[in-house]
């Protein structure tokens, strides 16, 4: 050893005078406040910058009296100051200054000190830091006290410290309470009355809840005896514990307060909120077992636990924290960890179902109310909610039944959405599915037959009925009876909500089925306002007669006088049949009943009007209901009717007038209601109508460009427009994209309109899978839909049979028939009871009670393509179901030209013309104003000719309905064309005259079919100078000149119109124009009549001179357009020019 000491000796000798190593400079870090704080603001802790503190806890014995101010938890004691490391090496004054900041000071006054030497320098005006300084609230606080004391002081001056207390006491002064609890601290333990504790305790708590004010409640509430402890004062101590995290106590003082006192206000939603807070489920079960003692549950159902009181109180608190789905999933964690201890007993199984049902609810409410909901998120999250509920073998009755409710009452629940998914539609499906299933396998012996509440039907059935959901409707209302055999099923409000339902429906048949269901299970509720819906569903489907019926048995039957209401209903009935004269009258007795007449008596006369383009009838009424004080003038609808007058009668800039006029009022405040889309559709739908995209487009784009909000409708005018061009698949573009981005709802029309459109084009199969889609969403059908459905059926039929050669025209249209079947086997009366637009190729007369003629119509016209006139014969007597030759019989226009077609292609002349006499009855009545209709009508003047000048303008001038002049159109066409087929028949050709001048006298339409026929004819029979006259004034004016014929160049031509220098977009539905054909009939007339001339035959006496001459007289634009003709040998001049 001693050999190896030098060794060592040396060894240490060199590493004791080697040079130290490089140290890394200090990674200690500056305290936080030097980034946020000038250099004289920094208020740091004592010794911050030396070794940590000691994390010893605080002496046991330190006062809990509660006055002493806020501590952290973890308070920390520091340890006996040691000196710095290095001491020597820093100066006296230094190492002085270090042990001053690093003791603590022995008062308050030597901080004041100290924080005044420290602030002695200029403040900064400004800092960086965003946390708000604390020495102004500690200095409010100090002058306070400092007000309190004195205040104390002076209130101790006069009285005792007890009465000055129960002087403060009785007058509950706001902002007293730090003055009280000095009072109280002034009294003597042994002088301190008990009976006045429980009102200090009070008076204490309705300062803000902190650490201080909870251990003066706690400090009171202990002081109070026993027998003097009342409910509110062990709430308020309960609250004081939950507040200290003091949940022990708390527990214990709730289980005392339930043992004495029979109240849920005692703060267990305050426990309840802090343990599930905390995910101490134990302690939650162990607090709402307590809780549930107070009530009787024998009384309350399950289905109905979510109204009740107990929910409300207990669970208040637990719905306000901001994580309870995490608290649901430790919540699920518990209860599958624990299952066998919560549902051992049937006790611990309904506790159990009772606690999950409260806090589910509450995490319901907390999912559904997120201020920025995410559906895919709610829908996922409500699915695996009823998933885990059955997991942990929790009934899902009442979950069920709150999760629906709480949706249905959700506003953007309630509103339309065009998504597939339905939450609130599933989880019915789901509790429907569930209540079946127990039905057929047996409830559980412990738990009452599980079926939905009648509350929850009928919400779910006012649902439904808010979007027009007939089939919903019909199934809830199946689903109760199903649910409640053998005894009442139905509650009084149900009953009252689907009587008017079905009334706005049209469903007579379910509203007299309802209606005594209320008569006879809830006599008292029956009112005028249930009464009025019995006249209602006749006003819509346009009967009359029911209406009338049901309006006698108001008096009658049930002893009540109708009122404002229900003469309204009786008046509606009138105008949606479209009569006239009934409404006048109506109208009239109304005025002389007594009864004051409102908006919506006016209404429906207004539109009435309207729709026939009776303006002067739309502005007296108008002018009356303003004098009456009825504000039309401020009333969207009613306004909106003079838009429709406007268009109706010829004049579209009018329209578009009143309707800025409108949008300036709706801005100045002089109309009600939002800015309203109504009278801007009208417009639109005009124009679409019409095929007139140009004015389509600028009407679009000035909606878009004032904002006018966009509706269903106003895209349903733009695809008629798109459809009238025929560009079909961009109107169907917008129906699936556009449509469905916007969330607007897809009606019968919009199905309706892509039908024609694609029939229209020639594309059957497109229209086939339209049809498919609506039959497939369950859509309301409507008239307009269904005629779509049928013609569909029809026209893919009928290129059938094409293609299979089936040449039998008694072939029968299968499909056809069986859809016509279906429309006669529903209630074809609810299909007419809606609001929707039409889809019409004609104006046609109300339908003849529940048979639909429309739908006859379409049908008989499909036969007749295939000659099955027989066939058509048998369906027209289904359709009429009524003998012609009645007087009262109106009959329906498109019907019965529709037969007349079929009676002239079997050569029927006589029933042609019977035919015509009965619609030429009816047809006045669709085209009477108001004033004729008020007015004795003057006997039609006659005139010699059809060519006189004064005949054309009186045709002109006539004040009948302009939109519906042309209602006799296709009537009149058979007509003449059966006329004009009668070769034996000498006096045809002059009742074709008559039915002409008879039409032309009464201001009806003749299309250019029937006034080149009727021309053709006169000059086939030798009447040239009536044909030329006739042709010269009523067709020539549009006649726009022949095209120069370029061999090279293929160009198609408008039908009938060939040769012509026409296009398309220039002509209109209704513009009268010449055919080539009559022009050339003409043309070989006049040849004929020169070639006589030349020959010396020909020479008129009576007119005096040749008819070549005649001719170029009274028609000299015929006889230029035949002399500029070109000569193309085409077939038509080969036949009538150069005959072989």
């Amino acid at each position: 050893m001693l050999e190896r000491a030098s060794t060592c000796l040396e060894t240490g000798g060199r590493q004791l005078l080697r040079a130290p190593k490089q140290c890394l400079p200090t990674r200690r870090k500056l305290h936080s406040a030097f980034w946020h704080h000038g250099a004289n603001e920094l208020h740091l802790p004592p010794m911050w910058w030396a070794s940590p503190a000691s994390t010893t806890a605080p002496p046991l014995h330190q006062s809990d009296s509660g006055d002493h101010v806020d501590r952290p938890r973890n308070t920390r004691v520091a340890r006996p100051l040691e000196p710095p490391l290095l001491d020597f090496l820093y100066p006296e004054k230094t190492l002085a200054l270090m042990y001053r900041w690093s003791t603590h000071p022995a008062d308050s006054a030597t901080i004041d000190s100290r924080r005044k030497l420290i602030k002695a320098p200029v403040i900064r005006q400004y800092s960086t830091s965003h946390w708000p300084p604390g020495d102004d609230r500690q200095l409010d606080n100090n002058l306070s006290l400092l007000e309190v004391n004195q205040e104390l002081e002076l209130l101790l001056l006069e009285n005792t410290a007890e009465d000055a207390l129960n002087k403060l006491l009785r007058s509950q002064e706001p902002w007293k309470q730090e003055l009280a609890w000095l009072l109280y601290s002034s009294v003597s333990e042994a002088s301190r009355p008990s009976a006045n504790l429980p009102a200090l305790l009070e008076y204490l708590a309705d300062e803000n809840m902190s650490r201080k004010v909870a251990n003066r409640v706690i400090e009171v509430f202990n002081a109070i005896d026993y027998d003097d402890r009342q409910a509110s004062s062990y709430q308020i101590a309960i609250t004081a514990h939950v507040f200290l995290k003091s949940i022990g106590p708390a527990i214990q003082l709730q289980e005392e307060a339930v043992a004495r006192y029979n109240t849920l206000e005692i703060g267990t939603d305050m426990i309840l909120q802090c343990t599930i807070e905390d995910s101490q489920w134990d302690l939650a079960f162990r607090v709402f077992r307590t809780s549930r003692e107070l009530m009787d549950w024998s009384s309350v159902k399950a289905t109905h636990f979510h109204q009740s009181a107990f929910l409300k109180v207990i669970w208040s608190r637990v719905s306000q924290l901001p994580d309870l789905v995490e608290r649901y999933h430790s919540f699920l964690i518990y209860a599958q960890q624990n299952q066998q201890d919560l549902s051992t007993t049937p006790t611990q199984r309904k506790d159990t179902q009772l606690f999950a049902s409260g806090l589910i609810t509450c995490v319901v409410d907390f999912v559904i109310d997120d201020p920025k909901p995410d559906e895919e998120y709610i829908y996922e999250f409500v699915s695996n909610l009823f998933r885990d509920l059955k997991a942990i073998k929790v009934a899902p009755d009442s979950l069920y039944e709150y999760t629906i409710n709480k949706m249905l009452q959700t506003p953007r629940y309630q509103r339309y959405t065009n998504e597939k998914r339905k939450i609130w539609l599933d989880l019915y499906a789901q509790y429907r599915h569930l209540c079946l299933h127990y039905r057929e396998t047996g409830d559980s012996p412990d738990r009452p037959p599980t079926v939905p509440s009648r509350v929850l039907v009928g919400r779910l059935i006012m649902q439904h009925g808010a979007m027009d959901s007939k089939k919903g409707v019909d199934d809830l209302m199946q689903d109760l009876r199903e649910f409640y055999p053998g005894r009442n099923p139905w509650d009084g409000t149900t009953l009252s909500y689907v009587v008017g339902f079905y009334a706005r429906a049209g469903s007579a048949e379910r509203v007299h089925e309802y209606f005594e269901e209320l008569q006879s299970k809830f006599p008292r509720w029956v009112s005028l306002h249930h009464l009025s819906s019995l006249v209602y569903v006749y006003s819509r489907r346009a009967d009359v007669s029911g209406a009338v019926e049901q309006f006698k048995r108001i008096n009658s039957e049930f002893g009540f006088m109708p009122d404002v209401v229900c003469w309204n209903n009786l008046l509606h009935a009138f105008c949606r049949a479209d009569d006239l004269e009934g409404s006048i009258e109506c109208f009239n007795n109304i005025l002389d009943s007594g009864i004051k007449p409102d908006i919506m008596t006016f209404g429906p006369l207004l539109d009435l009007c309207a729709a026939r383009g009776d303006v002067e009838a739309f502005e007296t009424l108008f002018t009356k209901a303003q004098q009456m004080q009825i504000e039309v003038g401020r009333d969207t609808r009613a306004r909106s009717g003079y838009v429709q007058a406007f268009l109706s009668s010829g004049d579209p800039e009018g329209a578009e007038a009143i309707v800025q006029v409108m949008h300036r009022d709706w801005y100045v405040g002089t109309m009600r209601g939002e800015l309203s889309t109504h009278p801007w559709n009208i417009i639109l739908m005009h124009y679409a109508s019409r095929g007139d995209l140009e004015n389509t487009r600028r009407i679009y784009a000035e909606m878009k460009t004032k904002k006018i909000p966009f509706d269903t409708w106003t895209y349903a005018a733009l695809m008629r427009s798109l459809i009238e061009t025929k560009n079909v698949r961009a109107a169907e573009k917008m129906f699936n994209e556009t449509m469905t981005k916007k969330n607007m709802r897809k009606h019968a029309y919009h199905h309706a309109i892509l039908m024609a459109g694609y029939i229209k084009t020639r594309q059957p199969h497109r229209a086939r899978r339209i049809l498919k889609r609506l039959q497939l969403t369950h859509v309301n059908q409507t008239q307009s839909s269904r005629q779509a459905s049928i013609m569909t059926v029809g026209v893919t039929e009928l290129e059938k049979l094409k293609s299979q050669r089936v040449k039998n025209p008694r072939a029968r249209l299968i499909e056809v028939e069986n859809e016509l079947r279906r429309s006669i086997m529903t209630d074809y009366g609810s299909e007419i009871a809606n609001n929707e637009p039409t889809y019409r190729r004609f104006i046609d007369s109300p339908e003849l009670g529940n048979v639909p003629q429309g739908y006859f119509e379409l049908v008989i016209m499909l036969y007749n393509t295939r000659g099955a006139l027989d066939i058509a014969k048998q369906l027209f007597e289904a359709a009429t179901k009524v003998s012609l030759p009645d007087a009262n019989f109106k009959a329906p226009v498109a019907l019965m030209s529709t037969i007349m077609e079929t009676h002239f292609q079997a050569g029927e002349h006589d029933e042609v013309e019977a035919c015509w006499k009965t619609v030429r009855r009816g047809a006045d009545h669709l085209v009477k104003t108001l004033q004729q209709a008020m007015e004795d009508q003057e006997p039609a003047t006659m005139f010699e000719s059809v060519t006189d000048p004064a005949l054309k303008e009186k045709m002109e001038t006539t004040r009948i309905s302009r939109q519906r002049r042309h209602v006799l159109t296709r009537a009149a066409r058979v007509y003449v064309r059966s006329l004009c087929a009668r070769k034996n028949d000498r006096d045809a050709l002059a009742r074709a005259q008559f039915a002409i001048h008879d039409l032309l006298a009464s201001g009806f339409v003749i299309d250019t079919a029937t006034w080149n026929e009727y021309i053709q004819h006169l000059a086939l029979c030798g009447r040239l100078i009536d044909a030329f006259t006739a042709f010269e004034m009523y067709l020539m004016p549009a006649f726009p000149g022949w095209v120069d014929v370029t061999p090279a160049y293929k160009r198609n031509y408008p039908s009938g119109q060939l040769w012509m220098d026409y296009r398309k977009p220039q002509i209109g539905k209704h513009d009268v124009l010449p055919r080539y054909k009559t022009v050339v009939i003409l043309a070989a007339a006049y040849v004929q009549v020169q070639r006589e001339e030349r020959e010396g035959r020909g020479y008129r006496q009576d007119l005096g001179g040749w008819m070549a001459d005649i001719i170029e007289r009274v028609a000299p634009m015929t006889i230029r357009a035949i002399n500029t003709m070109p000569r193309t040998g085409d077939e038509i001049q080969t036949e009538y020019l150069y005959p072989k």
